[in-house]
């Protein structure tokens, strides 16, 4: 049941420590789970929660989402000595959003004489208090001769947002004569632009303009700290993680070097599988191969812009290497586009849009292993280097990008975490060979059929036997090993 925050002792128990209040009161021990859910599909970070409580007190405690739920998870490190189980270290503190909650009402007397605690699963959903607020705060106004920079810091403050990081690799720097932002929502005016949104002034600005000569990538952190990160420059950067795949067969020495470097938290690993897919063909089938956009400069009556998708994927989107895209031959096409104005002859706002359609073409889903420390993976948007130990699929190895993590978090006697991440890039091949190790092992190398029919031979003819004796057809006997 919920306690008053001076009833509870900090209790560590092996390597998170979960703290949740509500109001004046703390719930850290009726807590059971969190999930956190971080994907640049989204603009700011999604939280499930689980509690185990009594029906009476979600009621009387009016636990219906008029207050927001305060949650700490901190990552604890192991103490040698007299401090044992692990002591306070890096933290993350979320101030959340009830969005729904459910819950069983369950049969009671009419009046109870004593306490009865029949606790049930209170399930809510929430999002992240301030990123919500600034994303979804409404903006308008007109700028004259200014940069998309200036045009961005400008709508950030109305939006209440105090810390904007915004990449200046690739970014689009022209100043723009005029622009009209239209009445809509700071995320709306800043996502990257989406073809097939319903809405008319999705992805605005880069739909318009183009944000970076790249992929754009925008989210809202916990903190409140705006991200406009340029995807494509982030590949040719040092990764932020490293994650490993064992193979079926890892020397001791090996796995243990990468289970120790896992404790700064940038570090992971799995044994588990992992769920990849590709899909350039189907892009480029619709996509077509050559893209001639039709813009309507002021001082012109018309002009073309004219690139091959294999050209904007190479230069503008997710290459790690290899920009061989394993193309069907039969996929050539041009395609005319003629619905945007663009702006000028400026080429960003393709760059930008025709980079974040093939970004996505070869993805992995990996379920990494429990207990590790996760914190660092909330930061979507990074380059993370992918590292697998089988030889075979080196192929697949190398830079993606942290597309979007699932951080679970679930009490039983201790606190156990596992996390799932979505990585995607442009091209499936990395260049890498995948090669088949030479056998260095003692086993005795195994004879072929041929070979020990010829040593047979060999043995019968020493033994005194004819050819006519060694070709004579032996009783054949089957039986199932």
């Amino acid at each position: 049941m919920p306690e008053k925050p001076a009833d509870v002792t900090f209790a560590p128990s092996r390597l998170y420590e979960i703290e949740a209040r509500i109001k004046d009161l703390d719930y850290s021990q009726d807590i059971v789970s969190v999930t956190v859910n971080s994907s640049l599909s989204t603009s700011y970070q999604v939280l499930d929660l689980v509690f185990f409580l009594d029906s009476n007190d979600i009621i009387l405690q009016e636990l219906y989402g008029g207050d927001p739920i305060n949650l700490r998870i901190v990552l604890l490190r192991e103490e040698t000595g007299a401090l044992q189980g692990g002591v306070p270290g890096p933290s993350i503190e979320f101030e959340l959003m009830y969005v729904h909650h459910e819950f069983p009402i369950v049969e009671k007397d009419q009046f109870s004489q004593q306490t009865q605690k029949d606790r049930v699963a209170y399930k809510v959903t929430t999002v992240t208090r301030t990123p919500y607020k600034i994303m979804t705060t409404l903006v308008n106004r007109v700028f004259l001769g200014q940069t998309l920079e200036s045009i961005i810091t400008q709508l950030a403050k109305d939006a209440g947002a105090t810390d904007i990081e915004f990449d200046s690799d690739g970014r689009n720097s022209n100043p723009i004569d005029q622009v009209i932002i239209p009445p809509t929502t700071f995320y709306q005016v800043i996502k990257e632009f989406d073809r097939g949104s319903a809405f008319l002034f999705d992805g605005y600005l880069d739909g318009r303009f183009g944000l970076f000569n790249g992929v754009p990538g925008i989210f809202c952190q916990f903190d409140g700290k705006v991200q406009i990160k340029n995807l494509t420059a982030k590949m040719k950067k040092k990764e932020a993680f490293m994650v490993y795949q064992f193979s079926q067969i890892t020397s001791k020495k090996e796995s243990d070097r990468i289970t120790d470097a896992v404790v700064d938290g940038n570090v992971f690993y799995t044994y588990d599988t992992i769920d990849s897919d590709y899909s350039a063909s189907s892009k480029f089938a619709v996509l077509g191969t050559n893209i001639k956009d039709i813009v309507k400069p002021k001082n012109t009556l018309t002009s073309t812009i004219t690139q091959s998708l294999q050209q904007y994927t190479e230069s503008n989107s997710l290459i790690y290497q290899n920009a061989n895209l394993f193309i069907d031959p039969i996929l050539t096409r041009d395609k005319y586009n003629s619905e945007d104005t663009g702006y000028e002859i400026n080429t960003t706002q393709f760059n930008s849009r025709y980079g974040r359609t093939m970004a996505d073409t070869a993805s992995l889903s990996l379920q990494l292993e429990r207990d590790m420390p996760l914190l660092n993976l909330v930061q979507v948007g990074e380059a993370v280097m992918f590292k697998p130990l089988s030889l075979e699929y080196q192929q697949l190895s190398g830079k993606y990008i942290l597309w979007s993590s699932v951080l679970n978090f679930r009490r039983l006697a201790n606190w156990e975490a596992t996390a799932t991440i979505n990585l995607i890039r442009s091209n499936r091949h990395s260049g890498q060979l995948g090669l088949r190790p030479a056998d260095t092992s003692d086993k005795k190398k195994q004879k072929t059929f041929a070979e020990k029919e010829a040593e047979q031979t060999k043995k019968q003819i020493k033994a005194g036997k004819t050819e006519k004796d060694i070709r004579k057809p032996q009783n054949l006997v089957f039986r199932r090993d």
